[in-house]
């Protein structure tokens, strides 16, 4: 394995005492709540909603799905390995006695687009594994579905049968029950300020909430209003669903549907649907033509289905963050000034030259960026942070074939990558 480059390389901790705080309460912060209580962790968990996964989170019904290229990628193995991860989980969770309001019901990635049916004809050739994933041609499709899906269009499919809805509220609070965590709620974190080898976490009056060697940021929308993470580049997109009461002929429908959004079976007598994909908006209102949107989009590919709806109603509302090369940013926080004035002449290219090893904002690190997929990347994402910060992630990889690639996910994770390109660039 190629060895980690210096600004890639992270240090081994030797912390005072197992105790992380981690501010935010979606789905990323209850990740790594129970990631760390697994390890034997202290957890304080600290959310400024009366409750858990109210934003980005708090969307009604979620998809776990994975996320194909049409050729073997790093991304389509971050998402391979997040998927088979999180059912795992899943699983483990439920055989505790979690109660989780999920169903592995299947999901089908509709090939509704000159683009995806090349991809579909793509991933056909690579003979990949039918318990994985199944390329379907258009009577099979049908039949797995359950509905006409297009009598005029009938669609190539690519089918996961693992693939799975999952209600994100029921998850995070699963998560979240352990001993050794402590929940704060209704307690909005605005800075962060260290002192004497910890960091102190203060409210909008300078009011100190907590204090603590380890804080992990994981707080969605608002990561990037701290002082010691704004530099990070990233996009806020709105993303609103949208409801629809069962029909006799749409409450047929069997699993997941994915085309340009995605749809849900009947869950409670009722299908979710969306969600728009609003770029560079931070205002997660609820909107009627978000949900004509919607409705729209479903009625153009899913035209039978579509008409069968008697009424729509709005969902939910929020803000996701993505990066610009869609990877998380998953990692310890770097020292900017350190970075810059360290890694300043790497647009040189002098392979030569050695170079130190990275310096952190140590005992601060984030886990965010998740985009529309954090409900199936984050609990993967949560397990390789967990590792780094219990010094046990080269043995894992020696150890391990399920964490075999860790090393080049904090690589494409990592929240320096940018700050690295950037001075490749000399910009």
């Amino acid at each position: 394995m190629n060895k980690t480059p210096s600004w890639f390389q992270y240090p081994n901790y030797n912390w005072k005492t197992k105790h992380a705080t981690i501010i935010g309460g979606g789905i990323a912060g209850a990740q790594m709540a129970w990631h760390l209580c697994q390890a034997d962790w202290q957890v304080t968990l600290i959310e400024r909603h009366t409750q858990l996964a109210t934003e980005a989170s708090g969307n009604p019904i979620g998809v776990i799905s994975p996320k194909m290229t049409a050729l073997p990628s790093n991304g389509e193995d971050f998402y391979t390995q997040s998927f088979h991860y999180t059912l795992a989980l899943l699983k483990t969770l439920e055989a505790s006695g979690k109660r989780i309001e999920w169903d592995a019901c299947g999901a089908l990635q509709l090939a509704h687009n000159p683009h995806e049916l090349k991809r579909w004809q793509a991933l056909k050739d690579r003979g990949l594994s039918p318990d994985f994933i199944q390329l379907l041609d258009e009577a099979e499709t049908k039949k797995i579905a359950g509905i006409h899906l297009n009598a005029d269009q009938p669609y190539k499919s690519s089918y996961f049968p693992q693939g799975s809805w999952i209600n994100p509220i029921s998850f995070s609070e699963a998560l979240s029950q352990h001993p050794n965590c402590k929940i704060i709620l209704a307690t909005e974190v605005l800075q962060l300020e260290k002192a004497d080898g910890y960091w102190r976490l203060l409210s909008h009056s300078g009011e100190s909430i907590a204090e603590s060697e380890v804080v992990i940021i994981t707080n969605g929308r608002d990561l990037f209003n701290f002082e010691q993470s704004t530099f990070l580049p990233h996009m806020p997109v709105v993303g609103q669903t949208t409801f629809a009461p069962a029909s006799a002929f749409s409450s047929k429908l069997k699993t997941v549907i994915g085309h340009e959004g995605y749809l849900t079976p009947a869950i409670h007598s009722q299908h979710v649907f969306g969600a728009t994909f609003d770029r560079n908006e931070n205002n997660p209102m609820i909107k009627a033509e978000s949900d004509t949107v919607n409705f729209k989009q479903l009625q153009q590919y899913l035209p039978e289905f579509t008409n069968s709806l008697a009424n729509i109603k709005s969902a939910h509302a929020a803000v996701r963050i993505t990066t610009p090369d869609r990877f998380p940013y998953v990692g310890g926080l770097p020292d900017k000034d350190f970075y810059q004035r360290e890694y300043q002449d790497l647009h040189q290219g002098r392979k030569w030259k050695s170079y130190p090893s990275a310096e952190y904002q140590k005992g601060l690190f984030m886990l965010g960026g998740l985009g529309s997929r954090g409900l199936t990347t984050s609990g993967y994402c949560a397990k390789i942070l967990t590792l780094l910060l219990e010094n046990k992630l080269e043995n894992t990889l020696d150890s391990n074939e399920e964490m075999k690639h860790s090393k080049t996910l904090l690589q494409n994770c990592h929240p320096a990558r940018f700050l690295i390109k950037a001075l490749k660039r000399r910009q």
